[in-house]
């Protein structure tokens, strides 16, 4: 069997952290201004429909971007765009937009949102994404470009419904980006999942897990998918993920079994059992390990907040 490509093994992982986007703001801008969206602690981005500026970061050169480029910042790092290729400290607070639109001024229109995961930042894609990512319109491929130009049709003609699928359209946004950051860039950081699906041995491994969490996984077997001896795959496989294959193993396994929880269509024992466990305590003792609390303490949240 041929392995699975990765952007399948994306669109796996994504959807058991329940990727969702939510458009923040869509300024139109003049004149002298200045806008930041960092600490709130999810990963954010913004697409620059017309006009340009520049973006500010710590310890980071200053860059221009123009229409149709995207910036991503995976991990909420501070950031600043601005009309000048300098900025300054506004007086009430760093996240303002500064400043009249005088008339005849050259205008700068952005489309700024972020990213929310049900884990929050622990999740293995950001993790192995750098804290900025820049695809420039010339080289984000015609998917990419015909997908933003979708979204600011629907923020100038704005028919009924156009919220939804805006977020709709940038959660798709967010999956591309990835794809084609990970397929232009180069060696991805060792302990990610990003670097592991570099490797096409370990991706195959990965690939199997992935396809059957609830099989009877050894160290042995999965060492099988990847045509290594035990040894090698356990150490491979550390130094790529960051973590041992039973490790990931288990901790892929709870991400479903939340996912499952969450949707509460299944018992905690329905659960245990899609998920590969035949005993109760010692599902109940992973899922605490990974998460920090135990399944009934998630369906009892779940019942006071009328999640079900």
């Amino acid at each position: 069997m041929d392995p699975m490509p990765v952007d399948d093994v994306l669109s796996t992982v994504l959807a058991a952290y329940n990727l969702r986007a939510r458009i923040d703001t869509n300024p139109r801008l003049c004149g002298e201004w200045q806008l930041g969206t960092s600490g709130t602690g999810n990963a954010s981005f913004h697409l620059v429909g017309e006009g340009g500026c520049y973006l500010h970061m710590v310890d980071a050169p200053v860059r221009r971007l123009e229409a149709g480029d995207l910036l991503l910042l995976p991990h909420d790092d501070w950031h600043l765009l601005s009309s000048r290729d300098s900025w300054e400290y506004p007086a009430s607070h760093l996240n303002l937009v500064t400043g009249e639109d005088p008339e005849h001024a050259a205008v700068t229109q952005l489309l700024c949102g972020h990213f929310e995961f049900d884990s929050g930042r622990r999740n293995p894609v950001l993790s192995g994404l750098p804290g900025c990512i820049i695809i420039r319109h010339a080289e984000a491929g015609e998917r990419l470009g015909h997908l933003a130009r979708l979204m600011f049709i629907e923020l100038m003609e704005r028919p009924p419904g156009y919220r939804p699928v805006l977020d709709r359209l940038a959660d798709t946004l967010f999956v591309m980006a990835v794809r084609h950051h990970v397929c232009r860039a180069g060696e991805p950081p060792a302990g990610s999942l990003m670097a592991a699906l570099a490797d096409e041995r370990i991706r195959r491994a990965l690939d199997a897990l992935h396809a059957r969490p609830e099989a009877a996984w050894t160290l042995e077997g999965l060492a099988g998918e990847a045509a290594m001896s035990r040894s090698s795959f356990a150490e491979r496989f550390h130094v790529l993920v960051g973590q041992s294959p039973i490790e990931y193993l288990t901790q892929w396994r709870m991400v479903l079994a939340e996912r499952l929880l969450r949707d509460g269509r299944e018992s905690v024992a329905g659960v245990m059992e899609q998920v590969g466990y035949a005993s109760e305590p010692a599902f109940r003792k992973a899922f605490k390990r990974v998460h920090g609390f135990g399944p009934g303490r998630l369906r009892q949240w779940m019942r006071r907040f009328g999640r079900y």
